[in-house]
């Protein structure tokens, strides 16, 4: 007996050690399956939304663009959304993405907990129906950086552009344009490339608006095929489609049906026609079913709408159980899977969330592709600074050798003045024409949790000033030379620090309105608001002659400070008097001309200050504004 004892005792220890073996193993293989490039498992996130509800009003007037929508999308399968123009797919997808929130009325939870947008974001992309694309960018380079961006930054180049970017681009059917720019691409490809990006990191949520949209059949059906790899990963995907063919509409798992803000059907795609068929609505053999449902919802075979809605609200209702948050797969009694679900249920998804770079690293991506766009932006470059050369010459045409003439003195001041006004102009309006599209790509790209606000605009200030620099400098030394200035290293040093300082203002002006209106608002109003700030600059009206209410209004403007120091830097320093041709000049010296204009009313050095603050407060507002946009589109 004590034998036998002993026999079961060693035998139940070899059992205890060999279950404790296969348990960390069990535990090593999650681990090793967890870690692989390949086949890195995915956070299941089940999104379950009740009565939301979005309303917005215009010209005081209420529009209710979805009105008590319920419904759910499961992982690892493909739903599509379809309904007619309007019916709210959009706002929807908007609604579940977290990008639209104010005025909506409802809850969307995830895996049964109510939804944290902040943490929800980090694990979704979304790719509206029109995705902004940088034109000066290759298909390749466009895929390459977002990688870099978007993933750890430990990996090498060679992996990300070998690997990553030609597996998306085969799975897409891009490899044949990997070197062909954005501009040029067609509109199919556009739509693929803006797809393509967004795969890159493999989210737990893809919600995709029009994905098929100006793509032929072969491509589509290429593309779901992409969408269903990506399901299997425990992906949930969803796709808003206006009207899918049959050979599509097949390929989906699940439908949901919206028209006029209310929920016509979710659930599977198999059980619909029943559903319908219970409410009245019978399904033609060998027809197509988004074109059936879609003829029924728009009144085009009759019947009752009003019980076609209870009864797909009803069955929805009934089964509602049975669509929580699914359980991990790997369900066991191991303490690695007991953990796993653990950190599951709370919502905490950390296993593929994107990798965050550091500031530094974000800068010096964004520094290569600056870079790259504006080498590729050549007709740009070259226009502008062939029209600084260009106006510079006409400038020195028109006052030739005006600089040390007393008899030509007030149209030398005029000179000066021209010369500020075109180096503002010249630079804001290019600046309020372009800034709008780069705005929207980076707006897109960083609610999408690809850099950082503050990254992309260190990266936008420090990659325009060489050109600020080469342009105003061209500009200033030819016509500063041809026209007969004082060639003194101290003058030409002070005037050529003005002449920067009055290129950064403009173009930081172009960015502002720009930023803050769309182009055509932006053209009218910088010269609309620079034209006031010019009648208190000090040519047209001396300041001292200005009236005592309205002299503090100078202090305002920019064009005073410059313009000042213009004059200062021309005329200042103890200047020997000027050349004159006749017997007796009355501006001769320098310091009558100064005291004519009535300065300085400040010293050069102040004035540098003034205009440096000037430019350090616009792009304050800039910033902001562009936060102020982040957070208005994230409503």
């Amino acid at each position: 007996m004590l034998g036998a004892d002993d026999n079961n005792k060693n035998d139940a220890t070899t059992v205890k050690m060999l279950d404790d073996s296969c348990r960390i193993q069990l535990c090593e293989s999650e681990k090793l399956e967890m870690e692989g490039p390949e086949k890195e498992r995915k956070s299941q996130l089940c999104i379950e939304f009740d009565d939301l509800s979005y309303s917005i009003y215009h010209n005081g007037i209420k529009k209710t663009i979805l009105r008590d929508v319920t419904g759910h999308f499961e992982p690892g399968k493909v739903t599509v959304i379809i309904g007619p123009s309007g019916a709210g797919k959009t706002t929807l997808l908007k609604i579940i993405s977290g990008e639209r929130w104010l005025n909506v009325d409802g809850t969307v939870a995830v895996n049964g907990v109510e939804r944290n947008r902040g943490t929800f974001r980090k694990q979704m992309c979304y790719v509206p129906q029109q995705f902004a694309l940088l034109p000066f960018l290759t298909t390749r380079e466009t895929l390459y950086i977002a990688a870099r961006l978007k993933l750890d930054v430990k990996r090498s180049e060679q992996m990300i552009a070998r690997l990553i970017v030609n597996e998306i681009a085969e799975s897409l059917g891009l490899s044949g344009c990997l070197d062909t720019l954005a501009n040029r691409l067609s509109g199919g490809e556009r739509k693929r490339l803006s797809i393509g990006v967004e795969m890159i990191t493999k989210p737990s949520v893809f919600l995709l608006d029009e994905p098929t949209s100006g793509l032929d059949s072969a491509a589509s059906n290429q593309l779901i095929n992409v969408l269903h790899n990506m399901a299997r990963t425990n992906c949930t995907v969803i796709c808003a489609i206006h009207q899918p063919s049959s050979q599509m509409i097949s390929q989906f798992d699940n439908i949901m049906v919206l028209d006029r803000g209310r929920c016509m059907y979710c659930g599977p795609k198999n059980e619909i026609l029943n559903t319908y068929e219970y409410a009245g609505f019978t399904c033609p053999r060998f027809y197509n079913i988004a074109e059936f449902v879609l003829e029924v919802i728009t009144e085009q075979r009759g019947g009752d709408l009003e019980s076609l809605y209870k009864i797909c609200r009803s069955e929805y209702e009934k089964p509602k159980s049975r669509h929580k948050h699914p359980k991990n797969e790997m369900d066991s009694e191991t303490t690695c899977s007991k953990q796993k679900i653990e950190r599951d249920d709370v919502y905490t998804f950390e296993n593929n969330t994107k990798q965050k770079l550091s500031t530094w690293q974000q800068q010096k991506i964004l520094l290569l592709r600056a870079l790259i766009c504006i080498k590729r932006d050549s007709t740009m470059t070259i226009l502008r600074f062939s029209a600084h050369v260009i106006v510079a010459l006409l400038l020195g045409a028109v006052f030739y050798n005006f600089g040390n003439d007393a008899q030509k003195v007030n149209s030398n001041i005029a000179c000066l003045f021209f010369l500020l006004l075109f180096l503002f102009f010249a630079n804001s309006m290019p600046a309020v024409q372009m800034f709008p599209t780069e705005a929207a790509v980076f707006l897109q790209e960083h609610l999408n949790n690809w850099y950082s606000l503050r990254s992309y605009y260190s990266i936008k200030i420090l990659t325009d000033l060489p050109m600020q620099i080469l342009c105003s400098s061209s500009f200033l030394l030819i016509s500063y030379y041809v026209t007969g200035q004082p060639m003194e290293s101290d003058r030409v040093l002070r005037a050529w620090s003005v002449c920067v300082l009055m290129t950064i203002l403009g173009q930081t002006v172009g960015i502002l309105t720009g930023s803050a209106f769309n182009t055509e608002i932006g053209v009218f109003l910088i010269p609309a608001l620079s034209i006031p700030l010019l009648l208190f600059a000090g040519f047209f009206l001396k300041i001292g002659e200005m009236s005592i209410y309205l002299r503090p209004l100078s202090f305002m403007s920019f064009f005073r400070y410059g313009f000042e120091g213009m004059m200062q830097a021309i005329y200042g320093l103890d200047r020997p008097n000027l050349y004159c041709s006749e017997i007796y000049c009355y501006l001769h010296s320098p310091s009558a001309i100064l005291s004519m204009m009535n300065m300085p009313t400040v010293s050069f050095y102040v004035i540098l200050i003034i205009l440096s603050c000037w430019i350090f407060c616009l792009h304050i507002i800039v910033y902001a504004v562009l936060c102020w946009k982040i957070y208005y589109a994230r409503k």
